[in-house]
C-alpha cells in the first residue's frame, strides 16, 4: 500500500465482481454468517467478529492475512471523529466488503481441496473411507433420517473395490462426475 504524507490511510472498497459470480446458495451462506456473528445488529462486524465469519465459510487464514484485510478495507465506525485517525483494530467490515472478501476467497477455492475437506468432515476418524456408520451419524446430525436400507445400497454402489466403503479417491470421482 503507497504510503500518503497527508492523513491516515483511506478505505478501499473490494470489488464484488467475484461475489456477483457465485450460485444463490454460496451468496446465502455469507449472509447467514455475517448476520449470525454481527452481534450487535448494527450491520458491521469488529475484526474478530470477521475472523468467525471466515472461519464459518470454511476460511483458516493467518492472522497476518486477516489484518491486512483490516488495514485496506476496515472502514472507521460512523461515530469515530473525522479529524482524527482510526487505529485498525477499530475498524469495521460491512455486509458489501464482507461479501466482495469473502466471494473472492471462495471463487480462489481449488474444488478438489474442497471435496477433501467435505470428505473428512465425514471421515472423523481418519480411517480413510466413509463407511455407512459415518453416512447414519451425518444424517442424524443434519436431521435427515435416510433409511438404513438407502444408506447401504449407498455405499455398496460407491465402493468400487467392495472394502466396506467410498474411499477418497471414489468420493472425489463421485463428486467431481456431478459437476
Amino acid at each position: 500500500m503507497a504510503s500518503s504524507s497527508r492523513g491516515p490511510p483511506q478505505y478501499v472498497t473490494p470489488s464484488s465482481a467475484e461475489f456477483n459470480k457465485l450460485s444463490d446458495e454460496q451468496k446465502t451462506r455469507i449472509g447467514e454468517a455475517f448476520d449470525l456473528f454481527d452481534s450487535n445488529k448494527d450491520g458491521f462486524l469488529s475484526y474478530e467478529e470477521f475472523r468467525f465469519v471466515l472461519r464459518a465459510l470454511g476460511f483458516e487464514l493467518p492472522k497476518a492475512q486477516t489484518y491486512e484485510l483490516l488495514v485496506r478495507h476496515g472502514q472507521r465506525p460512523s461515530s469515530w471523529a473525522h479529524d482524527q485517525d482510526c487505529p485498525p483494530v477499530y475498524r469495521l467490515f460491512s455486509l458489501t466488503t464482507t461479501q466482495a472478501i469473502a466471494g473472492t476467497l471462495i471463487r480462489q477455492r481449488d474444488p478438489q481441496e474442497e471435496l477433501r475437506r467435505a470428505f473428512r468432515l465425514f471421515d472423523v476418524d481418519g480411517k480413510g473411507m466413509i463407511t455407512q456408520d459415518d453416512l447414519r451419524r451425518v444424517s442424524k446430525q443434519v436431521g435427515n433420517n435416510i433409511p438404513d436400507a438407502d444408506i447401504v445400497a449407498m455405499v455398496e454402489e460407491f465402493d468400487a473395490s467392495g472394502k466396506g466403503g467410498v474411499d477418497e479417491d471414489e468420493f472425489l470421482r463421485l463428486m467431481l462426475s456431478k459437476k
